[in-house]
């Protein structure tokens, strides 16, 4: 047993680590910015934590089916398949991600059914929540829509 060898590769070992550590950490994001490894399109970060959205939406559903269809990592593009803590967005989080529509892009368009509305996970009063209808619909904003209107659609966003 060559001790000398022996605490050499254990200094070697935990150089190592170290340097992994670091150039994980070291990484930054910016926002209007897609990032594979994250699963998305980041619309708020601090450079190194934030929120990412899905680059397509994972179908139209009533609320409470938005919640559960949000988590079918089936319906998302490679990337975001990786990933298993998608949810809705916040008001403020929809809002922030149709500020930057027209760069991440696929939106939903109902083929001129009715203006397209996506969820939100900001509950109101009397079973209603908030939605957000996009820029190349009919209705641009925020307003209340029933929890059991199905056909709005579903977006996920998670925390990285």
């Amino acid at each position: 047993f060559d001790k000398k060898l022996f605490t050499m590769k254990k200094l070697f070992i935990i150089l190592v680590s170290l340097l992994v550590t670091a150039s994980v950490y070291s990484q930054t994001y910016k926002v209007n910015t897609f990032y594979a490894e994250l699963g998305g399109y980041v619309i708020k970060t601090d450079g190194t934590h934030g929120v990412v959205v899905a680059m397509q939406d994972q179908g139209a559903a009533n609320w409470w089916n938005a919640k559960v269809a949000v988590n079918d990592t089936r319906s998302y593009y490679v990337n975001g398949a990786n990933f298993n803590d998608w949810r809705l967005p916040t008001k403020d989080e929809l809002k922030l991600i149709f500020l930057q529509e027209e760069s991440i892009g696929s939106f939903s368009k109902n083929a001129g059914f009715r203006d397209n509305l996506y969820w939100t996970s900001t509950e109101g009063d009397n079973d209603l929540v908030w939605v957000q209808g996009s820029k190349g619909d009919g209705y641009e904003g925020q307003l209340y829509s029933p929890k059991n209107l199905a056909m709005n659609s579903v977006r996920g966003v998670r925390n990285f």
